[in-house]
């Protein structure tokens, strides 16, 4: 895991059962290694198991074969994922155009982050070329999905969240179910979720936080987060795998008529969801003790008139949009991103967070970024 850091990164995701370890177990069982009696009385063993078929079958049992044809491209960036995403498609009967499917570490095309649209350049330009009605892109170590839209525009993870929200709620026989996401997600999402029935749940951004707010909320059919990272909890045991979400998009895109016999386009239906003016996400290198610097933010802000959320940084909140600043859980860095409902309100908000943040986060890179 960890393909979201620089190359030189790499990691193992602990999970006891289904259930992800984080924070303090981890370090509990670091201590454990470190310390005897541990590992001194014998050998353990490992068992090599082929997982695939049983994940490509448990996918399709889950999502199912597509009630039509459909046409897509997938893009691998040359990661894990590739050849798997290939055989997954062809077992789901889908059409597709590949991209960088294969594998090569030094990744020569682009990095394979699609939650950034300088990555997804590629997979636009084929989608329009071969006439898909979406194009998929993939992660390093395949826990994280984007797509490009029928004209080869970026849709932001958050927006398709919001897809993939509305369809889980409206499949669904209850109403009132909690939709999980994080706190860099637009105030769009909060709208379709309530618009469509669900009670929408801000939360820390992080795998096992999101993991964990699923164990707490078993109801929630779905979790989110603006990193591209998709937990279905109805049909599938809430964790975040690439490849079933999507199978879930082929589903959602399916279940309506063709757009080649007068049905939607993903376009136009990410046009019926509200749309408010963003910032980039911007990342800031962290000068300073972190606790330090998230209490100067703190204070900073108090007197702003705003609602303060501090479930991971803080994020601002007014009637006319939003600001977050909040550490990252794996680089010395941090992460700025502030929405407006208008051009207007985004750039009045970024202009006074910068002034009252003077001293504490330099914002130079995020007013550049709304201005730009």
């Amino acid at each position: 895991t960890a393909s979201h850091n620089p190359p030189e990164y790499n990691g193992f995701k602990f999970c006891r059962g289904t259930a992800a370890m984080a924070g303090s177990e981890i370090q509990d069982l670091a201590d454990r290694i470190d310390n005897p009696p541990m590992f001194t009385l014998e050998k353990g063993h490992t068992t090599n198991v082929d997982i695939a078929p049983m994940l490509l079958e448990a996918i399709i049992q889950s999502a199912g074969r597509p009630q039509r044809p459909v046409r897509l491209v997938i893009d691998a960036g040359n990661a894990v994922p590739g050849p798997l995403l290939q055989r997954l498609m062809d077992a789901l009967g889908v059409q597709h155009t590949d991209l960088y499917c294969s594998w090569d570490p030094t990744f020569p095309n682009h990095s394979p982050d699609p939650t950034r649209p300088e990555n997804m350049v590629d997979l636009g330009r084929t989608v329009v070329e071969v006439g898909a009605e979406v194009g998929i892109g993939v992660d390093g170590d395949g826990d994280r999905l984007g797509i490009v839209d029928e004209q080869g525009n970026f849709v932001t993870p958050d927006r398709l969240l919001a897809l993939f929200a509305q369809d889980v709620l409206e499949q669904s026989a209850e109403s009132g179910l909690p939709i999980i996401y994080d706190v860099k997600c637009s105030m769009a999402l909060e709208l379709a979720i309530q618009a469509c029935g669900g009670v929408p749940i801000m939360m820390r951004t992080g795998h096992s936080f999101l993991k964990q707010a699923l164990l707490e909320s078993p109801s929630s059919p779905l979790a989110g987060e603006m990193s591209g990272h998709f937990f279905f909890n109805d049909r599938w045991p809430g964790h975040d795998d690439a490849l079933y979400c999507a199978a879930r998009l082929v589903e959602l895109l399916a279940r309506m008529p063709s757009p080649l016999n007068g049905g939607p386009t993903i376009s136009s239906r990410l046009a019926e969801l509200p749309d408010f003016p963003s910032s980039n996400e911007i990342k800031i290198p962290l000068i300073g003790e972190r606790a330090e610097v998230m209490h100067g933010v703190t204070l900073a802000l108090e007197e702003a008139g705003g609602q303060l959320v501090t479930v991971d940084g803080v994020r601002i909140q007014w009637e006319h949009g939003w600001f977050l600043c909040r550490p990252s859980n794996t680089e010395s860095i941090l992460v700025v991103r502030a929405e407006g409902m208008t051009r207007e309100a985004l750039e009045s908000i970024v202009s006074e967070v910068s002034e009252r943040l003077k001293g504490v986060v330099d914002l130079e890179a995020l007013v550049k970024d709304v201005q730009s």
